[in-house]
């Protein structure tokens, strides 16, 4: 009888140090700071668009604030609903993040229907710069003004042309608010359809649209070898990297503003001190004269938005852009 009680006590004391030793581990992972490891942000575009440039500057300079690997992965296709999947499932520790803008967060619903999740469940986190868009013309057209533009959509927007990723994206979104605007339906307009950014400012740059739209980084190569004239900037203020262009609101259309912005977000339920993390390294690292002036230098404006706005900006932006497509 005494063999077997020692038995059972050393049993009952090894049952009671295991489970000692998995609350001190879980309790350990539950204080560790954050990061420790390696995180993994993810593109949902090709290397060379506005997002993958971003992170490329955004990733480099987080590992020198937080002495950890940043490492940016591209995995484009499928309208970034592969890849926001991928993050939207993975683990709530913060260690696999998705690069976000407008086309992976705020138009998603409106690009593809019947999504395998909800847009605005995910986490946002801290925003570190935006950029606006650029409306602009083929050189030897004759429109010299966005005031021209206008005049001539008006006129007849039946063979008035435009840059389209096919019915969504932010130049439809940028179009779609300008036609709004000056009181032109864009189902009498004549949206061609691209393949991307690059596509259609090319395009435009050879006179097939009347008038097309892009990023900085889109547009800057042809601006400067003159086979793009810009015409406006859709934002409240003048673009650094284009002090001579006015803005739509100084041409008389305050409502046509669209912005490229990059954000970081991750899975639902994303800890506080994880968030709190971004928001502190976002601001610190937007701070560096160094990252302020790289972001400039591929047409991004540095602009600082912790979480809780992200993700107001994002709703507010959201309901816009519904907005426009049902009308």
């Amino acid at each position: 009888m005494l063999g077997r009680r020692t038995l059972l006590l050393g049993a009952a004391s090894l049952g009671a140090d295991l489970t000692l030793n998995r609350l001190g581990t879980r309790e350990a992972f539950a204080q560790a700071a954050y990061p420790s490891r390696a995180i993994e942000l993810i593109v949902p575009f090709a290397p060379g668009g506005a997002t993958d440039l971003t992170a490329r500057v955004v990733a480099p300079a987080l590992e020198a604030h937080w002495k950890v690997p940043v490492r940016v992965i591209n995995k484009p296709g499928g309208n970034t609903v592969p890849a926001v999947s991928e993050v939207m499932r993975a683990n709530p520790d913060g260690y696999s993040l998705l690069a976000d803008s407008p086309a992976s967060s705020s138009m998603l619903e409106v690009v593809v229907r019947n999504l395998p999740f909800q847009s605005m469940d995910r986490t946002f986190m801290g925003m570190i710069s935006q950029a606006p868009f650029i409306f602009v013309v083929s050189p030897d057209s004759a429109i010299k003004t966005m005031a021209d533009a206008i005049e001539q959509a008006r006129k007849d927007p039946s063979t008035f042309s435009w840059t389209s990723l096919g019915g969504a994206g932010a130049p439809d979104y940028a179009f779609r608010r300008l036609f709004h605007s000056i009181g032109v339906d864009v189902r009498k307009t004549r949206p061609v359809a691209s393949k991307g950014g690059n596509e259609a400012v090319i395009m435009t740059a050879s006179g097939n649209v009347t008038l097309g739209v892009g990023s900085w980084a889109s547009v800057s190569p042809l601006l400067g070898s003159g086979k793009l004239r810009a015409l406006a900037v859709a934002a409240p203020t003048r673009f650094p990297l284009l002090p001579e262009t006015p803005t739509t609101e100084e041409v008389g259309h305050p409502s046509v503003q669209v912005m490229f912005w990059f954000s970081v977000s991750g899975p639902p339920n994303l800890p506080a001190p994880v968030v709190k993390a971004w928001d502190e390294a976002i601001a610190a690292i937007a701070a560096d004269p160094k990252v302020r002036e790289t972001l400039q230098k591929i047409g991004n404006v540095p602009y600082v938005h912790p979480a809780e706005k992200v993700r107001a900006m994002v709703e507010s932006e959201k309901k816009n852009v519904e907005s426009l497509w049902a009308s």
